[in-house]
């Protein structure tokens, strides 16, 4: 919980924020907090290999969330499938309609 990192992502750009808060921020999935949790407590990870995997996730995801727009090479399972055909077929239908 005292460990500090300065990530230049999302609303943490230029402060340090903790280890701890970061892995309980919206942008780590809560079944990734646990996985990486278990595999520090059990040995597996050490304190370094969790605050880059930590930094890595929070990055990319800052970055996805700053470019709405931009693809994304693999879903992520929380957002479910994209909507964006449906948003495509409903624009031009009220032109067509006349």
């Amino acid at each position: 919980k005292t460990t500090m990192l300065n990530i230049e992502a999302g609303e943490f750009r230029g402060h340090k924020v903790s280890l701890w808060d970061l892995l309980h921020s919206r942008y780590i999935p809560k079944e990734n907090r646990k996985e990486l949790l278990e595999l520090y407590e059990a040995g597996e990870l050490t304190l370094e290999q969790v605050k880059t995997v930590v930094s890595t996730i929070v990055t990319k995801a800052a970055a996805e969330r700053a470019e709405p727009g931009a693809e994304r090479a693999e879903p992520s399972p929380e957002s479910g499938p994209r909507a964006e055909p449906v948003a495509t077929e409903a624009e031009p239908t009220p032109e067509h309609e006349d």
